[in-house]
C-alpha cells in the first residue's frame, strides 16, 4: 500500500523509504505541516495529523499527498545525484590525507626566519615566533 509518513523527528517515509525532511524539501519546497501538528500519515484511504495530545483527520482526498507518494523516485535521484556528485569531485581533489609533515613548516621557512632574526636582526615576533607557533600547533595536532 502506498503511503505517506511524516513522523515527529523530521523523517519523511513514503512506501517504507525513509529520507531526512531537507532531502524532501529539494523535491517538494512548499510542504510543511499544519500549525501545531508534528505528524501525519497518509495511505489514500486515511489521512491522520498528529498533535502531542491529539489525533485527527486530515483532509481527504489530499492530492497533495498522493503527488508526495508519487515523487518518492525523485528524491532517490536526488540521492543519487549527491552520491555521483561527491564521488566525482573527491576524484578530482585526489588529495591526501593531511599529515605532520605536510603541515610542518618547511626547512626553507626555518631557515628564512632565523636568518631574518639572527642576521638582519628583526624582532623574533615578526620572525621565528612565527615559524615556532606554527611547529607547536602541528606538534599539538599530531600527539604521539
Amino acid at each position: 500500500m502506498n503511503t505517506f509518513c511524516h513522523l515527529p523527528d523530521d523523517i519523511i517515509e513514503i512506501n517504507g523509504e525513509k529520507f531526512e525532511l531537507e532531502l524532501f524539501l529539494e523535491v517538494e519546497p512548499e510542504y510543511s505541516l499544519p500549525e501545531g501538528i508534528i505528524g501525519r500519515k497518509y495511505d489514500g484511504n486515511k489521512h491522520l495529523l498528529y498533535t502531542k495530545d491529539n489525533v485527527s483527520l486530515g483532509e481527504m482526498p489530499w492530492e497533495d499527498g498522493e503527488r508526495y507518494i508519487n515523487r518518492v523516485e525523485d528524491v532517490n535521484l536526488i540521492i543519487q545525484t549527491f552520491q555521483e556528485d561527491t564521488k566525482y569531485v573527491q576524484s578530482l581533489q585526489n588529495v591526501p590525507a593531511p599529515t605532520k609533515a605536510g603541515e610542518y613548516p618547511t626547512t626553507h621557512e626555518l631557515v628564512v626566519a632565523m636568518w631574518k632574526h639572527f642576521v638582519e636582526g628583526k624582532p623574533a615576533e615578526e620572525t621565528i615566533d612565527i615559524v615556532q607557533e606554527k611547529r607547536l600547533k602541528v606538534k599539538e595536532k599530531y600527539l604521539k
